[in-house]
């Protein structure tokens, strides 16, 4: 398998800080000299370089048969001051479950799930970011966006693409 990574942000882009994975997705695809998604745009429709990058509101099964193109997963999300870091970077560990009432995975069950039915998951790391307001409305607060400056950086140094031939 060629050396590739995927950058999966994650949120609602509608409600300011939830939307850090679509603005750091924006951030590095404007780093690669990619077109900008729009708020309505996931991205999956222009996979195929050695770093691809999706944008979706929660993470799904659908995303499984995906995660095999790649060897270095890295989820993008927010969260709300709950972790004592303002921008927490971990290792993903497959994890079993299942939540009958929503088709949300989080990154470990889709791990796991990509492994029992397809024989490998990839490597996978959780960066996410601390939000301010999760309100209705578009853009991040400049907390927010300063940290999702830094995690930029770091998602980057994580990826670690390989120049396209």
């Amino acid at each position: 398998m060629d050396k590739k990574s995927l950058i999966i942000g994650y949120g609602n882009t509608y409600c300011h800080d939830d939307g850090v994975g679509f603005h750091i997705v924006n951030q590095i695809r404007k780093h690669l000299g990619f077109r900008e998604l729009e708020p309505d745009e996931d991205g999956l429709d222009q996979l195929g370089h050695s770093l691809d990058t999706v944008v979706l509101h929660q993470l799904v099964p659908e995303l499984i048969p995906t995660l095999g193109q790649y060897q270095t997963v890295i989820f993008v999300d927010a969260h709300m001051g709950t972790i004592p870091d303002d921008v927490k970077i971990s290792p993903v560990r497959e994890e079993l479950g299942f939540h009958a009432i929503t088709h949300h995975m989080s990154p470990g069950m889709l791990l796991a799930t990509a492994r029992q039915t397809h024989h490998f998951a990839p490597k996978a790391h959780l960066v996410s970011v601390k939000g301010e307001d999760f309100d209705f409305g578009l853009g991040l607060t400049e907390p927010c966006r300063l940290r999702a400056e830094f995690a930029v950086q770091k998602i980057v140094e994580l990826a670690n693409p390989q120049d396209e031939e």
